[in-house]
């Protein structure tokens, strides 16, 4: 590691301090002061995103990357001596490890970086709470789209001809989880600090004498950590585990939503770019179907899909199978703590709304009581819990369950939703909403597509919406045949 190559990876950090211009002959003990405040650099729980995905953006640049390391280590064993016995402490440590590990290429390591960093701001005795794992991966994810959204990172994606880059992070996080355990992440830990050691021995042969104590002092406090390392590391690994199996599927549930073929020429907005509009959107003229900075979840979300036993006897599979893409895959939680399993008799109409670009046969419904009590395309956004990145609205159909036997459905009260970009805006829900099986639906008992008298944009020239100058109601249905996956 060259001095001058090390002094230009130390400046995408911090400026060098006056006094390194000011002679040559005091410039190498000014540089060894510098890259000694370098190294004590702290990540920053409390930083904007746009100071998080641009960290993590120069931190892919070579020598920049390893300087990244070493600070988010030495970060890391400073809170754990603070507390040596907090587990969760020893659980970011093994998250910083982890986003070291070899297989990772720059792309994949600063995705992980930007998605850990959310990660370690949580406290790990919360995470049990109702909605508080689902409020952390959204913001989780959000920040991921505002670093995938960055030229930078898009012109890498491109270049690596990678169109789904959730696909792509959750199939690097399940290789992450299978090369998972205590021996890899001392392995990893170990290498960190030769590397450590080197840059300390940097700083105290080009420092002053004043920097050797406190050179050698924070040096025993790695050494510290890593002689409890692998015991602690143990105890770590499982919820380590978990949350990289959570983060894996929470991106595959981002990647169906976003990369969904759409009918027609419409423009297609994918979801980190699509869901930035539509926040930039709230903020220049605030729906009043948003709500901003809500004191709490009204309606939180299921975390967990607890009504297995109605499977077997004909209810949609709503619970979540890693890997597995049918409709229904994780639409449990969707749904509040009212979620049930019913029937529909024969004869029971229910409605759907749906834009331009929407399947007819899609899992979403509602009873036809419910439909009636909308007197406004908000009205349905807020009760229903509905983001316009993911339906705009404008036209509805409705399905009459067929003669001869029951339709069986899930129904319940919508959760409510936290924008996935940024976690301050969220709607409400709390109507109740009807999950089904579109396999078990026949286009011939679905009615024509049908407006609902709300209009297609939110708003007057809504700067949203994608579809402006398609026909209405050009087609009597949009029907989705079901494909064997």
């Amino acid at each position: 590691m060259q001095q001058k190559e090390l002094e230009q990876a130390m400046a995408f950090y911090q400026a060098p301090p006056l006094s390194w211009y000011h002679g040559i002959s005091d410039r190498l003990s000014v540089t060894g002061e510098w890259l000694w405040e370098t190294l004590q650099g702290d990540f920053n729980e409390n930083q904007t995103t746009g100071q998080i995905v641009t960290g993590t953006v120069i931190s892919m640049i070579p020598l920049v990357d390893q300087l990244c390391d070493v600070r988010d280590l030495i970060a890391n064993c400073k809170m754990i001596r603070e507390d040596d016995s907090n587990t969760w402490s020893w659980i970011c440590l093994g998250l910083t490890l982890v986003g070291c590990f070899p297989v990772l290429g720059s792309l994949a390591k600063g995705s992980m970086k930007v998605m850990f960093l959310s990660l370690r701001k949580a406290h790990y005795g919360s995470l049990g709470k109702a909605g508080n794992y689902s409020r952390l991966l959204d913001g989780t994810v959000g920040q991921l789209n505002r670093y995938l959204e960055m030229p930078t990172v898009r012109k890498t994606l491109r270049a690596l001809k990678i169109y789904n880059p959730y696909a792509y992070l959750a199939g690097k996080l399940d290789e992450l989880k299978g090369l998972l355990n205590v021996s890899a992440l001392l392995d990893v830990m170990d290498k960190l600090m030769q590397v450590t050691r080197k840059l300390f021995d940097k700083v105290v042969s080009w420092g002053p004498d004043s920097l050797r104590y406190p050179v050698m002092a924070l040096w025993d406090t790695l050494v510290a950590v890593r002689s409890k390392a692998n015991t602690m590391l143990v105890k770590a690994l499982q919820p380590l585990s978990d949350m990289l199996e959570r983060l894996a599927n929470r991106l595959r549930v981002e990647s169906d939503n976003s990369f969904r073929a759409h009918v027609g020429d419409n423009t297609h907005l994918y979801g980190a770019e699509r869901a930035n509009k539509e926040i930039e959107f709230f903020k220049q003229d605030k729906p009043d179907w948003v709500d901003f900075k809500a004191k709490r979840r009204k309606f939180a979300a299921l975390e967990d899909f607890a009504e297995q036993k109605y499977i077997s006897d004909g209810w949609p599979d709503i619970a979540f199978i890693s890997g597995r893409k049918t409709p229904t895959n994780g639409a449990f939680n969707t749904f509040d703590s009212s979620l049930k399993a019913t029937e529909l008799a024969p004869g029971t109409k229910i409605y759907r709304v749906v834009d331009p670009a929407s399947g007819d046969n899609s899992i979403c419904w509602m009873h036809e009581a419910e439909f009636k009590k909308l007197s406004s395309k908000s009205d349905w956004r807020r009760n229903f819990a509905v983001w316009k990145s993911w339906n705009e609205n404008g036209e509805y159909v409705t399905y009459v369950i067929p003669p001869s036997q029951p339709l069986k459905v899930w129904e319940g009260r919508a959760a409510t939703q936290t924008n996935r970009v940024i976690p301050d805006y969220s709607l409400e829900g709390g109507w109740n909403q009807i999950v089904v099986d579109p396999a078990q639906l026949k286009k011939e008992y679905t009615s024509p597509r049908q407006k609902t008298g709300w209009g297609y944009g939110d708003v007057e020239s809504d700067p949203v919406y994608p579809y402006l100058g398609l026909p209405k109601l050009e087609n009597t249905h949009n029907w989705y045949e079901k494909k064997d996956k």
